[in-house]
């Protein structure tokens, strides 16, 4: 697995050695792998990372930030930062994925359970090894920190939400032609309050 579960390819790697080489009525282990997705407030971070530019020590280099709002950053997300459910946007079981199904459009809804400013969202996975006795590796904030950590995807522009606030989209997954092993991701989606439309988003993220 790689960031993100498919950063770097790694689960072709898998795929094309369980075609090559599993035996009829082998295992792959873990067996099934699923990814989520939740909404995160952090201020702090969201400053440090890109209000920061506007200036430094009395420099305006705010012309780095469009090009910071691309980038899907691997980090460590607190849990007191989460303030949505999670949504698992994306199931594979891994005796039977083809690499096609690596690239992908998923919908996904999250309602906002704390009043806050969203500043992203944060993708994490989880991999199952099913048998008499189960185990998970679960990449959650909620869990303990793990090689993995979490991915974040930054807004361009925040958006103040209440409890109750609900946040519809899609998140996509397209392998990406720059970089080999690498992909992008493109989240586009609505958050509305009361059923009144209250913000959007629409942005593509490299997970290089």
């Amino acid at each position: 697995m790689g960031y993100g579960l498919l950063f770097e390819c790694m689960l072709d790697s898998v795929i094309t050695a369980r075609d090559k080489y599993l035996k009829p009525g082998g295992l792959v282990v873990p067996n099934r792998t699923s990814m989520f997705i939740a909404a995160v407030s952090d201020e702090k971070s969201y400053n440090t990372r890109f209000n920061f530019w506007n200036n430094v020590y009395g420099f305006d280099m705010s012309e780095v930030i469009p090009d910071l709002f691309k980038e899907a950053v691997v980090k460590c997300v607190d849990k007191s930062h989460v303030i949505s459910d999670h949504c698992g946007f994306k199931h594979l079981d891994l005796s039977t994925v083809r690499t096609i199904d690596l690239e992908f459009c998923s919908p996904f809804q999250l309602q906002i359970n704390t009043p806050s400013k969203l500043t992203g969202f944060v993708i994490h996975f989880s991999c199952y090894f099913d048998g008499e006795e189960s185990v998970v590796l679960d990449t959650s904030p909620e869990s303990d920190p793990t090689h993995w950590l979490q991915t974040v995807l930054y807004l361009q522009s925040t958006v103040d939400v209440s409890e109750g606030s609900l946040v519809q989209g899609n998140v996509t997954f397209t392998k990406s032609s720059a970089v080999k092993r690498g992909y992008i991701i493109k989240i586009e989606g609505s958050i509305s309050q009361d059923s009144e439309d209250i913000g959007k988003f629409c942005q593509e993220f490299y997970l290089h």
